[in-house]
């Protein structure tokens, strides 16, 4: 299997895309054609068995969809307080996906072109979550899907519940927001939130409690945190810089396919099976970020932090 990675921008992660109701089709299309904005920029080509394939889909039926997606990811988003091409921008109101073209000499490639100021945009606002597609292209909810992104993106952040307890809360109109709906009760929400809970779980075996603080009007969401790759001693977020880094400076490999190449190292890497890491990466930390190593390196874990 190839491991489909994404670092989505926490903008999309806990965000919505407008117009989309409960549909869940849509967030996994723009997880997949953010993907493919990582490996070849803003402008690429996609078969239409290439996109069933990465959403999970298999029918031919299932292009009607696809292209239903596709015309709710043209709708806009509003982004502030960036900069394009050496000018500042105060607010922006533009599509993620620009536009998609079937020509009729070759029906079985989309030319698909993503929004340049908006990709720029999100590059500019801090802050990423890791997110495999093999994973979150499984859901069958909105709900699931959603919650899971957001879980991804707290799980590890500080909370006054302590070491090992991740915490979040959410009221009533952010989860609104997230999911597309307009519940006025909190019952009414809590029976999506149960529906997706219960496919995190079945899917995922992560479990993450929910309840209603009526006080607060709050919903307060928890789960015990544990270390997702315990051998992997880099972080998790520089995994596909250092494998670029590694790339580039081997040119002399032999490889017949690059993405079945990515998807071996990145596993030895979670595994700690790849010899080269450590003198790698501190080259990497030493000559890329201009940073010297032994500033991120724990010695008592034997683990670096990222930079």
């Amino acid at each position: 299997m190839i491991i489909r990675t994404i670092n989505k921008h926490n903008t999309l992660t806990d965000g919505y895309i407008p117009k989309t109701g409960k549909a869940v089709l849509p967030d996994k299309l723009l997880n997949s054609l953010y993907w493919k904005f990582e490996e070849k920029g803003s402008n690429f080509t996609l078969s239409m068995i290439e996109i069933r394939d990465i959403l999970g889909l298999k029918s031919i039926k299932d292009d009607y969809r696809i292209w239903d997606a596709i015309q709710i990811l043209q709708k806009p988003l509003q982004i502030r307080d960036f900069t394009f091409k050496g000018k500042g921008v105060k607010r922006v109101s533009a599509p993620f996906l620009s536009e998609v073209v079937e020509w009729k000499e070759n029906k079985k490639y989309l030319s698909i072109r993503l929004n340049e100021i908006i990709i720029e945009a999100l590059k500019q606002k801090a802050g990423y979550t890791p997110i495999e597609l093999n994973i979150c292209n499984q859901f069958k909810t909105k709900y699931g899907l959603k919650l899971y992104e957001i879980y991804l993106r707290y799980y590890s952040l500080p909370n006054r519940e302590g070491k090992g307890v991740g915490k979040i809360s959410k009221e009533l109109e952010e989860l609104n927001s997230i999911f597309g709906t307009t519940y006025k009760a909190p019952s009414d929400m809590k029976r999506g939130l149960k529906r997706g809970l219960n496919e995190i779980e079945k899917i995922t075996g992560e479990i993450i409690s929910c309840f209603y603080n009526k006080p607060e009007k709050k919903f307060i969401f928890g789960w015990h945190q544990k270390e997702k790759y315990p051998k992997l001693r880099i972080p998790y977020e520089r995994i596909d810089e250092f494998i670029e880094w590694y790339l580039m400076h081997h040119k002399e490999l032999k490889i017949n396919s690059i993405l079945k190449y990515r998807s071996g190292l990145k596993k030895k890497i979670l595994e700690d099976e790849f010899d080269e890491l450590d003198t790698l990466y501190r080259g990497m930390l030493q000559w890329k970020h201009d940073v010297n190593p032994d500033d991120f390196f724990d010695v008592k874990s034997g683990k670096y932090r990222n930079i």
